[in-house]
């Protein structure tokens, strides 16, 4: 029996945690019914058939699902377009135009996920299926009409990653917001912005969480994890927290001892070998060595 939570949202979207990276509570695919059926979101290979599984459950067969819409290329928000490409015939998947390569032909990127995440955390990943570039499109500019009033618009939202965007949900009003302003994990004690190697961009990442702020979106769809209506909390712990990584890499620089172990166990303190502690010091690691790479350029 697959593991996964079926979670209602709204009355045309649903959440379907497919326990990325093995566990629950960690990410998310969201289905959104119009007249026609998007994906956002697909999670590693791993999980698949976790939301294939859910997308069962909820009644909706594979030729339904007409669009998959990927907020970034990282692995665990597109590793999964592929085999959800060969599984939902009529799917066209929705990425940044610069990215487009990268799910056509994805051995570059695995490649690139695998050192960044580090080999603890990298057999949580899978593989990346490559898609047909006749199934691909460039999602930057995209307006997609559901029907029923059900309409998905990118903006762009980088900073997590220069490719990220974040999708507006014209019935709910609300946003799918992948990485844009960080990791909300309640379950296991996580909220904190991920700033990755090699492409980070702390300017553009204040500016995306700025911006967001001065929308008036109701709710946040957040890939890690789940559906959040104190829109105005979410986004400024994201700064608040933000700030603290900057401060604490900028101090250690400055004593001229950046060391990545310490700072991570001081920025996510995540203790024990519980079952997200592997994500939990990746990710960390991740943010901190993506701090110290940015902060290292700019002088």
């Amino acid at each position: 029996m697959l593991s996964m939570e079926i979670i209602p949202v709204d009355d045309h979207i649903t959440a379907i945690d497919h326990d990325l990276l093995g566990m629950p509570g960690i990410g998310v695919s969201y289905l959104v019914r119009g007249e026609t059926c998007a994906l956002v979101e697909t999670g590693t290979a791993l999980t698949v058939p976790h939301t294939l599984a859910g997308l069962e459950q909820l009644g909706v067969r594979p030729e339904e699902v007409e669009h998959i819409l990927c907020t970034h290329v990282h692995m665990d928000h597109a590793g999964g377009a592929g085999y959800l490409a060969a599984a939902l015939p009529r799917a066209t998947v929705y990425i940044h135009g610069t990215m487009v390569e990268h799910l056509a032909e994805p051995s570059r990127l695995m490649g690139s996920v695998r050192r960044a995440v580090g080999e603890e955390a990298w057999v949580l990943h899978g593989d990346m299926l490559p898609i047909p570039l006749a199934r691909l499109l460039p999602a930057e500019n995209l307006r997609l009409d559901l029907g029923r009033d059900v309409v998905l618009e990118a903006i762009a939202t980088p900073g997590h990653s220069p490719d990220h965007l974040s999708y507006r949900e014209q019935k709910s009003g609300g946003l799918f917001i992948g990485d844009a302003a960080g990791l909300v994990m309640d379950r296991w004690g996580m909220a904190f912005p991920v700033t990755p190697v090699p492409t980070y961009d702390l300017k553009a990442h204040r500016a995306t969480i700025a911006m967001l702020q001065r929308y008036d979106f109701p709710r946040l769809y957040v890939t890690h994890h789940g559906p959040h209506d104190d829109v105005a909390f979410q986004l400024a712990r994201a700064h608040d927290r933000l700030e603290e990584l900057v401060a604490l890499v900028d101090a250690a620089l400055a004593d001229g001892d950046p060391d990545v172990e310490t700072l991570a166990a001081r920025y996510v303190p995540y203790e024990g070998d519980g079952p997200v502690g592997p994500m939990a010091r990746s990710w960390s690691r991740m943010s901190v060595a993506g701090m110290i790479r940015y902060l290292l350029k700019q002088r």
